[in-house]
C-alpha cells in the first residue's frame, strides 16, 4: 500500500514538476528585426529595450539589401516585425509593394535633414544619419610613404596603386550611394572616369561593406571609402585608424519601418519610440551603433550631395551591372593596363608626344562605353519588361539584358585593345 501511495505521489510530483518547468521555459514573445547592419552594433539598443520588456525576446536577422528584398518578397515576411536599414533601395521596394504601415506624424524627421531623407513618406521613420568618407591606416601609410588622401577623387593618383579597396555596390547599398554621389557631383561621363580610375588602383574588391574598414584596420591594405560608423568604431580601439569625411558623398539617414501584419505588435512601435527617445538619441554616436542623432546637425553644416530617390530606384540594377562588368570582372586587366600606363608616364615624362599617346590610352581604359541617354533608355525598357510578371515577359527581360551586357562587354574589350596597342606603339618606337 505504501508503495502504491509513494508511486501515486511521485507521479503527481512529476506531473506538477513538468508543468512548472514547461511554464518556466515557455517560449517568450518575439520581436523580429530584419536589418542590413551587422548584429553587434544593435546589441546596446536591444539591451536597453529588454530592460523595459524583460519577457520579450528580440531577434535580429542580418541580410544584405538584395537578400533582404528577396526574403521579404516571400511568405517569410509574416515573421518580420521591423526593418532597420540605411538603404533607401530596400525601403522603396517595401513601400512600392505596400508592405509598410503608416507611422505616427510625430515621428517626422527634422527639416534640415529632409534633403537627404529617401524616400519621403510617413511609412518610414528616420532615427539617425551617417556620413561617408575615406578611412586609412596611418601605420600602413607611414610604412609605404603615402600622402594623406583628400577624398575619393584623390585616390586616382598612381601613388595609391595596389593600396586601395572598396566593396561592390551589388553587395552594399552604402557603396551604391557613394557611386551615385560621384555621378551626381561630376556628371555621368566624368563620374565614371573617376570611378574607373580609382578602381584601377584597387588591390581587392570586398564582398562586404564593413570588409573595407576591417581589412584596412588589420593592415591588409591602406585606404578605401566607407560609411563613417565603421571607421568610428575602429578608431575607439585603434589609434592608427584615421577617417575623413568626403563632401562628394551624400549623407545617409538610418530608417526604420514596421511591416504590415494582420495585427501589428505593440512592441514594434515601442521599439521605434525607444529609438527616438532622448536617452537613446543622446547616446547614439557614442555607442556601437555610431549614428548621428536627428537632433545633431553638425554634418549638415557642411555641403553634401543630395540625391533623388526616383533616379536611384530607376538606376539601381543598371549601376550594379555596369560596375560588375567594367570593374569587378575586369579588375586584373584594368590593373595591368593601368600599371603599364604608370610606368610609361614615368619613363616618358619629358616627351610630350609620347605623353599624348599615354593620355589617349588612359581615356580608353577609363571610358564607360554607355551614354547617360542610352542607359536611361535601357532602364526604361527593363522596367517595362520586369513589370510583366509572365514567363514570356521575364524571358524577354533576361534576353534584353544579356544582349545589352554583351554589347558593353565587347566595347570595353575594344577600348582595352586600343589602349594596349597605344602602349605597344610606345615601346616599339623606343626599341627601333
Amino acid at each position: 500500500m505504501k508503495r502504491l501511495i509513494y508511486g501515486y505521489l511521485s507521479s503527481l510530483l512529476f506531473i506538477f514538476g513538468m508543468g512548472f518547468f514547461s511554464s518556466a521555459y515557455a517560449k517568450k514573445e518575439q520581436l523580429v528585426i530584419l536589418t542590413t547592419f551587422s548584429q553587434e552594433p544593435l546589441l546596446p539598443l536591444v539591451s536597453e529595450f529588454n530592460k523595459i520588456h524583460q519577457d520579450l525576446e528580440v531577434k535580429i536577422i542580418h541580410r544584405r539589401t538584395s537578400s533582404s528584398i528577396q526574403l521579404l518578397s516571400k511568405s517569410y515576411i509574416d515573421n518580420i516585425d521591423l526593418i532597420l536599414t540605411s538603404s533607401p533601395y530596400l525601403m522603396s521596394h517595401l513601400i512600392k509593394a505596400n508592405k509598410l504601415v503608416d507611422m505616427p506624424r510625430r515621428f517626422k524627421a527634422p527639416e534640415w535633414l529632409m534633403p537627404y531623407v529617401l524616400p519621403l513618406t510617413n511609412k518610414v521613420v528616420t532615427i539617425g544619419y551617417s556620413g561617408a568618407g575615406i578611412v586609412w591606416n596611418q601605420d600602413y601609410f607611414d610604412s609605404h610613404q603615402l600622402p594623406l588622401p583628400q577624398g575619393f577623387v584623390s585616390l586616382i593618383d598612381p601613388i595609391y596603386f595596389g593600396h586601395v579597396t572598396m566593396s561592390t555596390p551589388s553587395r552594399s547599398g552604402t557603396t551604391q550611394m557613394m557611386l551615385e554621389s560621384i555621378l551626381a557631383q561630376y556628371g555621368w561621363n566624368q563620374g565614371w572616369q573617376i570611378i574607373l580610375n580609382v578602381a584601377a588602383n584597387f588591390a581587392t574588391i570586398s564582398s562586404r561593406s564593413f570588409g573595407v574598414s576591417d581589412t584596412i584596420s588589420r593592415g591588409g591594405l591602406g585606404v578605401g571609402p566607407t560609411i563613417d560608423s565603421y571607421a568610428h568604431i575602429l578608431q575607439r580601439k585603434l589609434d592608427y585608424v584615421r577617417f575623413s569625411y568626403d563632401k562628394d558623398f551624400t549623407l545617409m539617414p538610418t530608417y526604420v519601418g514596421m511591416i504590415k501584419q494582420t495585427t501589428n505588435d505593440e512592441h514594434a512601435l515601442a521599439f521605434v519610440e525607444m529609438l527616438l527617445s532622448h536617452k537613446i538619441q543622446s547616446q547614439m554616436l557614442k555607442n556601437s551603433f555610431s549614428k548621428y542623432s536627428i537632433t545633431d546637425d553638425q554634418l549638415v553644416k557642411n555641403p553634401h550631395v543630395s540625391l533623388d530617390v526616383d533616379t536611384l530606384m530607376r538606376r539601381e540594377v543598371g549601376i550594379n551591372l555596369l560596375f560588375d562588368l567594367a570593374i569587378t570582372k575586369r579588375l586584373a586587366f584594368l590593373s595591368d593596363t593601368w600599371l603599364a600606363i604608370i610606368n610609361s608616364e614615368q619613363r616618358f615624362q619629358l616627351d610630350p608626344d609620347k605623353l599624348l599617346l599615354i593620355q589617349q590610352a588612359k581615356e580608353h581604359i577609363f571610358m564607360m562605353p554607355v551614354s547617360l541617354n542610352e542607359f536611361d533608355q535601357k532602364m526604361a525598357i527593363f522596367a517595362e519588361l520586369q513589370s510583366d510578371n509572365s514567363v514570356q515577359g521575364n524571358a524577354q527581360f533576361l534576353a534584353s539584358k544579356e544582349e545589352w551586357l554583351h554589347q558593353i562587354r565587347s566595347e570595353l574589350n575594344e577600348h582595352q585593345t586600343r589602349a594596349n596597342a597605344l602602349l605597344k606603339q610606345l615601346n616599339g618606337s623606343v626599341n627601333q
